[in-house]
């Protein structure tokens, strides 16, 4: 299926000498800076690793901060930088670093030593209100845990422990929780859990690995997926609502997109670790709601029925339409090709087949991407 999503790809030529470090290498966590229109973007580089300063375009400015080791993620509180600094990688004997950069002048302000050994720190995320929390995935199995740093205390405490490879992590403002990865090969959740830890709930999962996930001012989730064989480079980045009842494919051919954040003129930039990129997507096409099956610019009734469904367009439709169904696990059961000429009359959608419950119809256009939910009974 095509998927017009306006996505292009930055691709940087590298040089394989470290000491240039003005290139992109095994980009991990990327961040923006809205009033200098600036993005920031940790580079793990085989642990000599560096953060580069690009402009609004995506265009490498300068090195800005350099002599870090395996970088994880970054946030931004206060107009300081801060940084997840591993001198080793899985299961070896090396600590973990917290780095704070002043972003006006590139001092570091802050180090701090999460665990001196088997230890290693992924993405991060900030709930605007002094206080940090970031993935450690240690040995890479299931002795996890997610940290809650306190800045100002500089006071580090775990609110979940032994978990799986908990890579990406968001503070979700509308539930005030943390929303974390627990990656498998094969199948992955997204948890929540307190800013204060306790009890952790799954509540969304993925036949396919995850990696990053974050959350836009909308509420809207964005999640960036390995793949499950190990034969990377044909990888998808996910859009789900915040009650993480749908989500929908939205960009393909990443290779291991991992770190993620909304930049310039709502476009998602995502760093492609094993390609040495950094891709933009275009989000306004993928701007939708979580339309009911009787209101917005298509139609499908009866709503609810047995499994089949007629959709009509309450407007005049100029491309050709390819609809999908997907059940609430996010896999494809249904999908076909309309002709823009026929959505004039009503088209039947027959899924009568399928088992009763609810189920997302996706339809896109050349332009934009519309969502209507189906029941089933």
């Amino acid at each position: 299926m095509r998927y017009k999503n306006l996505l292009f790809f930055l691709s940087v030529a590298f040089s394989l000498n470290l000491a240039a470090q003005d290139s992109l290498y095994y980009p991990v966590d990327i961040v923006y800076v809205e009033a200098t229109e600036n993005y920031y973007v940790s580079n793990s580089a085989e642990g000599s690793g560096y953060i580069l300063k690009l402009d609004a375009n995506g265009n490498i400015l300068e090195p800005f901060y350099t002599g870090l080791h395996y970088t994880g993620g970054m946030c931004i509180v206060d107009d300081i930088l801060y940084v997840g600094d591993n001198y080793g990688i899985w299961g070896e004997n090396q600590p973990s670093y917290i780095i704070g950069i002043d972003l006006a002048t590139g001092n570091e302000v802050l180090n701090f030593v999460v665990a001196s050994a088997n230890t290693y720190l992924d993405l991060m995320t900030t709930d605007n209100n002094g206080n940090l929390y970031i993935g450690n995935s240690t040995n890479g199995l299931n002795a996890g845990k997610v940290h809650k740093y306190n800045i100002a205390a500089q006071e580090l405490t775990n609110i979940v422990t032994q978990t799986t490879r908990p890579y990406g992590v968001s503070y979700d403002f509308i539930n005030d929780r943390i929303i974390f990865v627990e990656s498998g090969p094969n199948i992955s959740f997204l948890r929540s859990v307190s800013t204060e830890g306790g009890a952790v709930t799954n509540i969304f999962y993925m036949q396919r690995r995850m990696n990053g996930v974050i959350m836009k001012e909308t509420g809207d989730f964005f999640i960036s997926s390995w793949g499950n064989d190990n034969e990377f480079g044909d990888e998808s980045v996910y859009k789900a609502n915040n009650a993480l009842d749908w989500h929908i494919e939205i960009s393909t051919g990443h290779n291991r997109p991992f770190g993620m954040c909304i930049g310039k003129d709502n476009h998602l930039a995502v760093c492609n670790w094993g390609s040495h990129t950094v891709s933009f997507i275009d989000l306004d096409p993928y701007g939708v709601n979580d339309i009911s099956g009787t209101e917005g610019r298509f139609k499908a009734y009866p709503n609810p029925s047995s499994g089949r469904f007629h959709l009509s367009s309450s407007q005049n439709v100029n491309s050709d339409l390819e609809i999908a169904v997907v059940n609430l696990a996010g896999i494809k059961v249904y999908e076909n090709r309309i002709n823009h000429l026929d959505i004039l009359t009503d088209q039947e959608i027959d899924i009568s087949g399928l088992p009763a419950g609810t189920y997302i119809l996706v339809i896109r256009d050349d332009q934009t991407i519309s969502q209507l939910k189906l029941m089933i009974r």
